[in-house]
């Protein structure tokens, strides 16, 4: 996908690998669009290594009007290095930084089946290429304006990052007319809605807050709770599908010690009286409601 991509952006480089000073530096010169393949080793660099700062200039180019100063002249004067520019990441999985991830549109390839018959790419530009390269310039000049000053509606829970990922599809998709404004804010939907792009500490959080506001089987809202254990909290968290606590260290479920440290920033469990006489250690609804509500 990502060959087919970088024949119809806009002065496209493709690349396998770039340092972090040729990402800005390129785009000073050509102002081009990035198509950067194999991006897993930039993901599993080390903290403070080249490759590590170069996901920090990647991330500044998510907004116009960002970039990165760098004295290059003798006299050592500083000079900003533009990083905005459209970019497009390839990669296995999607396990990425929730910084770079929340800037990210998601798609996900899926393996053909053995039944389904396709027509093998050959990594050549031809002249259907060149044709619908042509005329996305064409519509790109003629409609600049409009999309530049669109203000779409966006669906419930797109708000902030997420809104400014998807304005200028968006807008397209409502500019062309008939119901393709629908029909891309259905997909914008569901595929926000198979990639949870929050930070691990937010995560736990909504965990928190579904099992203190429980449902029945059928979706109704049983009565909250007031309070609960540390050790019952981690039991019910560790008990969900598809999360991450049963498995938090090496196959081994979270601890109430490790989740205290992931709600850290939000609350602390302290010693709660119980109705009944007794103690325990753990939390309290009332401790949350202000962190859920930011959520």
């Amino acid at each position: 996908m990502s060959a087919v991509a970088s024949f119809l952006m806009p002065r496209a480089i493709c690349t396998v690998d770039i340092s972090k000073a040729a990402l800005y530096r390129s785009i000073q010169r050509w102002q081009p669009s990035f198509m950067i393949d194999e991006f897993d080793d930039v993901l599993s660099a080390e903290k403070g290594s080249d490759k590590s700062e170069l996901r920090a200039v990647i991330n500044s180019g998510h907004t116009r009007g960002q970039g990165v100063l760098r004295c290059i002249t003798d006299d050592h004067r500083p000079e900003l290095f533009s990083t905005f520019c459209p970019k497009g990441i390839s990669m296995i999985g999607r396990e990425m930084p929730p910084t770079t991830l929340s800037r990210c549109i998601t798609i996900e390839l899926r393996r053909r089946k053995k039944s389904e018959r396709i027509v093998k790419f050959k990594h050549e530009d031809d002249p259907e290429l060149a044709d619908l390269r042509s005329r996305l310039r064409r519509y790109a000049l003629d409609n600049a304006e409009a999309l530049r000053a669109a203000e779409p509606s966006m669906p419930d829970g797109f708000e902030n990052r997420c809104a400014d990922n998807w304005r200028v599809q968006f807008a397209i998709a409502d500019l062309a007319g008939e119901d393709w404004g629908d029909k891309a804010r259905a997909a914008a939907i569901k595929i926000e809605g198979g990639s949870d792009k929050r930070t691990i500490s937010a995560r736990v959080l909504a965990d928190t807050r579904a099992i203190f506001y429980p449902k029945d089987e059928k979706g109704f809202a049983l009565d909250p709770l007031e309070r609960i254990s540390s050790v019952d909290l981690v039991a019910q968290l560790c008990a969900y599908n598809d999360s991450p606590w049963a498995e938090w260290k090496r196959g081994n479920p979270i601890t109430p010690a490790q989740l205290a440290r992931l709600l850290k920033p939000y609350v602390a469990p302290q010693v709660i009286r119980l109705p009944g006489g007794g103690t325990i250690r753990g939390y309290l609804r009332a401790q949350f409601e202000d962190a859920w509500e930011r959520l």
